[in-house]
């Protein structure tokens, strides 16, 4: 069942998509600010990491940095103001339909997700699964596109920005079992 927070339009409904042979099942969607240009998805949002876990220029490279159960997946849009999704699904998204995708392994041994920013304190995504292990292939479009870009100064609601596919947003595919390659798949 979807674990999503008020105002953001999903309250205590499922939603399931059918593209091709895939079928999604949405977990939960939100505006995450991305302070330092991250995404966090996780199992504990209280979990510490030490400097070698954290960001250096390999991991900067390959796009995430973490351990399995704390993963830190960049962006770019200047803003780090971003509409993110969290579907489960039995298969990887189509390379075809994104600007870049990120493949991480996740570990959930609380069997919680979280999706949130490295400054959230409560986690505007969080969601009931499965214990086990997990590909997240995290797909975008419109990279570094935000509204500074586009020279809009107005301030977008949730709805609003949950509308918007002409900034950069962000779709997390959360695919069972461990995944064979860790890094970017697609990167355009």
């Amino acid at each position: 069942m979807a674990a999503d927070r008020e105002g953001d339009g999903l309250q205590d409904r499922e939603l399931n998509l059918v593209c091709g042979l895939m079928t999604q099942r949405l977990l939960g969607a939100a505006r995450v600010f991305a302070s330092n240009y991250q995404i966090v998805v996780c199992d504990d949002p209280f979990t510490p990491l030490d400097d070698e876990q954290n960001w250096d220029a390999e991991k900067t490279k390959r796009g995430f940095a973490g351990v399995p159960a704390f993963r830190m997946i960049g962006t770019e849009a200047d803003l780090n103001d971003h509409w993110v999704e969290l579907v489960s699904c039995d298969r990887p998204p189509s390379s075809d339909e994104w600007q870049r995708i990120t493949c991480v392994h996740f570990h959930s041994g609380s069997g919680r997700i979280h999706v949130m920013s490295v400054i959230d304190s409560d986690p505007p995504i969080s969601a009931d699964i499965e214990r086990g292990d997990y590909a997240v292939y995290a797909a975008a479009q419109n990279l570094g596109i935000d509204q500074s870009s586009l020279g809009e100064t107005g301030k977008l609601s949730d709805a609003e920005i949950a509308e918007r596919r002409d900034i950069e947003w962000h779709r997390l595919f959360l695919v069972p079992g461990k995944p064979e390659f860790e890094g970017r798949v697609v990167d355009r």
